[in-house]
């Protein structure tokens, strides 16, 4: 028992002993002060790449040179370095410290940890500097060289797994200013400018602002399309590459958006995921999932000799003319290998290159959406044919799936098919009439279509040329086919305004729906006054629409059943609104149908089931310009809405594009 207590006693002993050591170790010397204050000052240099005004044993300024030196070939990428542990030596005024290292590479950050020495020289505890500050292996001979690989971008798919959007082998076609300069660059510039047909002023203002060996892009074409007198301006190159575009040129673009390189707001935003140089999505759907199409780059570290002058201009050249990755791959090489970049470029010292991170790249995963390749392509070819500014949207009612998307060229880029806000006029009257019917009337409930009506003090009047047969007591099915304003204001009090909301929103509209793209669903709000009501019950008041809002509630009636419509296939939205019931539907489809069969739908007659047609006031004037509209839905499973600014009525300006898409 003696000799167990001699043990314990002995243990004891040596755990104080150790104790003691390690406080001991973990205090400054001498009675000095510790050394936080300066590691925090040396982390937060290091983050900034500026050892300037740190505080180091030696000159600063050498430092700093050195420094610049060591990561002039790390992209700009610039690491977060944080203070570590310090661990004092118990005798000297020495001590080391450990700093946390975190380059924010684009695939993924490069961690490590370096340790670096201290010294107190009276004025202070200061930084030994060395290369190996920044990491172990360098030393005065090396230097740090990143290379960044981009992944393979996704593809965008349409319906029936056609591709939409993939990657095409492409010219890059601008000004080599080490080959033209001054006056004469400026001449090339507009006159290549002409040539492809891009902005000749402001292409030459680009070429002007640009650097003495700089290649400045005008246009990306596809393999095959240069025109061939782009050779005979001096100058002017061509650079092969690949680059993600469109099956066809000018194919959804609102909708699709393009690829081209990353701005600078969107590196900034990025945290260190994308680099200058990079392709990323700009527009539309290719920005919006950028970070899916993309993927995950690859990233390369080596240690390379460090060279005694930087890389003049002719360089750079090569950099901006090669498609990014290859280019910085090149210069990679070319560092590496210990060559030189130009005449005046000389390596210091000859080193093996030692890679210390690589990443391998993953490619982007593909975009899946609903348009159909063939509806998209027939109705981007007769929209082109429409003057001013127009819009279409084509619907799968049965599943609510989009098929296309068009514009005029009038629209002038904007997105009108799926994010235009337009008072719908009459052919809103159906989301009206599903309020009157739950409120128990049916397609021959009898209503007063008189002349004018007033609510509020506000008159209202039906359209010029209205049918005077049709005025006086009319069955719904009139009034709707025939499109009396006058019977349904008459309404008014039947139905509140709470009422005419839930009825839009079980046909799909007037809700907000994360639909994965921008899409207006419809704005039907809360009525302020009797005289709003009045004026939301014929698609007025507030009302607001979108091409893929009315051929939606176009697909909710043909369907017979609430049709949220969508385009994403990873983003389907599901309807929070009371379901459109089988029985409603059918009555809605009485109406629609009685429209084509007798009223202002009859050009569809034979290639529609059911339509409705409808114009909006807006703006200022006398008369007053009108937007005109149409919808249907048919045997074939397809509803389409069409939006026509400035038409005559929905029958004479919509119809026909509506006609030509069925035909």
């Amino acid at each position: 028992m003696e000799r167990v207590g001699r043990v314990l006693m002995a243990l004891v002993l040596i755990v104080a002993l150790l104790t003691g050591c390690t406080k001991a170790a973990n205090k400054p010397a001498m009675n000095l002060p510790v050394a936080d204050d300066t590691v925090t000052a040396v982390a937060t240099a290091l983050t900034a790449l500026d050892v300037s005004s740190a505080p180091l044993s030696s000159s600063p300024t050498a430092a700093q040179t050195e420094l610049a030196a060591i990561v002039a070939g790390m992209d700009g990428i610039k690491p977060t370095v944080t203070p570590g542990p310090i661990t004092y030596d118990p005798v000297n005024p020495k001590a080391s410290a450990v700093l946390h290292y975190s380059w924010p590479m684009p695939s993924a950050p490069w961690t490590y940890d370096v340790t670096v020495p201290l010294v107190n020289n009276g004025q202070g505890w200061k930084l030994v500097w060395s290369a190996s500050v920044v990491f172990s292996q360098l030393d005065a001979t090396n230097r740090l060289v990143h290379s960044h690989t981009t992944a393979q971008r996704g593809s965008i798919i349409g319906a029936n797994n056609q591709a939409l959007v993939e990657q095409f082998k492409v010219v890059k076609v601008g000004i080599d200013k080490s080959r033209v300069s001054g006056d004469a660059a400026v001449a090339s510039a507009k006159a290549l400018a002409a040539v492809v047909g891009i902005d000749s002023d402001k292409y030459a203002a680009q070429v002007s602002a640009a650097t003495d060996k700089a290649f400045v892009l005008a246009i990306t074409l596809r393999l095959g399309s240069v025109p061939s007198l782009v050779a005979t301006i001096g100058g002017a190159v061509g650079i092969e590459g690949t680059a993600m575009l469109p099956v066809s040129d000018g194919l959804a673009p609102e909708v699709l958006g393009v690829v081209g390189d990353a701005t600078s707001e969107i590196i900034t935003a990025s945290k260190g995921a994308v680099l200058a140089g990079d392709q990323v999505g700009l527009t539309g759907l290719q920005r919006r999932y950028d970070a899916q199409l993309r993927g995950t780059p690859g990233d390369k570290v080596t240690i390379v000799g460090r060279r005694t002058t930087t890389a003049s201009p002719s360089a750079s050249v090569t950099k901006v003319s090669a498609s990014p990755s290859a280019s910085r791959a090149s210069a990679s090489a070319s560092s590496s290998s210990g060559g030189s970049a130009s005449s005046s470029t000389t390596a210091a010292a000859s080193v093996t290159p030692v890679v210390v991170y690589s990443t391998t790249p993953i490619q982007g995963k593909d975009l899946s959406l609903s348009l159909d390749l063939d509806w998209q392509q027939k109705a981007e070819a007769i929209m082109q044919t429409i003057t001013g500014p127009a819009g279409v949207a084509v619907i799968r009612p049965s599943t609510g799936a989009i098929l296309a998307l068009a514009n005029s060229p009038g629209s002038a880029g904007q997105p009108d098919a799926s994010f235009g806000q337009y008072a719908p006029g009459s052919t809103f009257k159906i989301a009206t009439s599903l309020a009157l019917i739950r409120k128990g009337f049916t397609a021959d409930t009898i209503m007063n279509c008189t002349p004018t009506a007033t609510v509020e003090g506000q008159k209202f009047k039906n359209f010029g040329g209205y049918p005077s047969s049709k005025l006086g007591r009319i069955p719904l099915k009139d009034a709707v086919a025939q499109s009396c304003n006058t019977a349904f204001i008459n309404e008014y009090a039947t139905i509140s305004g709470t009422d005419l909301q839930a009825a839009a929103a079980s046909l799909g509209v007037g809700a907000d729906y994360d639909a994965g793209f921008p899409v207006n669903y419809g704005i039907v709000p809360k009525p302020a006054s009797s005289g709003q009501k009045a004026q939301e019950f014929i698609g007025q008041g507030g009302v607001l629409a979108s091409p893929v809002t009315m051929a939606g509630l176009a697909s909710s009636v043909g369907a017979g059943h609430t049709v949220v419509p969508y385009l994403v296939e990873e983003t389907k939205p599901v309807s929070t609104a009371a379901a459109l019931t089988p029985a409603e539907a059918a009555v809605l489809q009485q109406l629609m149908a009685y429209t084509v069969q007798t009223g202002s739908g009859r050009g569809l007659e034979g290639l529609a089931l059911g339509a409705k047609t409808g114009t909006a006031e807006y703006g200022t004037g006398t008369p007053l310009p009108t937007y005109a509209w149409m919808m249907c839905y048919t045997a074939g499973d397809v509803a389409i809405a069409v939006w026509f600014k400035d038409g005559v009525s929905g029958s004479y300006s919509a119809g026909p594009i509506i006609k030509a898409l069925l035909k």
